[in-house]
């Protein structure tokens, strides 16, 4: 079984000069569909941070069913943002894919900022944990 955490993650989009939230994975999923929906990019660095969270400032995110992006809109990136839960959460469901429920409230209780609703906004903030099993 292969878990993976989904984020929603600050990224700067420079053609709408504009920060908005987008849907990355922790890995690239070395199995199951959803690793075709999946592009590491090199964000520029969030103003308000002093060092990059990832070694090599990279992260992994998530796009919709068409090869450029997100069918229902997305970021300039072409990446999937919270609004686009309804069709990662579909497609999950189609291919297999578990949320796991139980862990993600879990995770979420002890992420930090989860008690102060003025939580930082250029914080990672976890959606869920989902998990794959691949079956022969």
């Amino acid at each position: 079984m292969h878990t993976y955490s989904i984020l929603s993650v600050p990224f700067y989009d420079a053609r709408l000069q504009q920060y908005t939230k987008i849907l990355c994975i922790n890995a690239v999923p070395v199995v199951g569909p959803l690793a075709a929906r999946v592009k590491t990019v090199r964000p520029p660095r969030l103003s308000g941070l002093s060092a990059p969270q990832n070694p090599c400032n990279c992260i992994h995110a998530l796009f919709g069913s068409s090869a450029c992006g997100s069918s229902l809109g997305g970021s300039s990136l072409g990446a999937l943002t919270p609004d686009d839960l309804p069709e990662l959460f579909a497609f999950l469901a189609t291919n297999g894919y578990t949320v796991d429920l139980g862990l993600t409230k879990l995770a979420a209780k002890h992420q930090p900022g989860s008690s102060n609703a003025n939580a930082n906004a250029n914080a990672h903030s976890l959606v869920c944990l989902i998990s794959y099993s691949k079956t022969f």
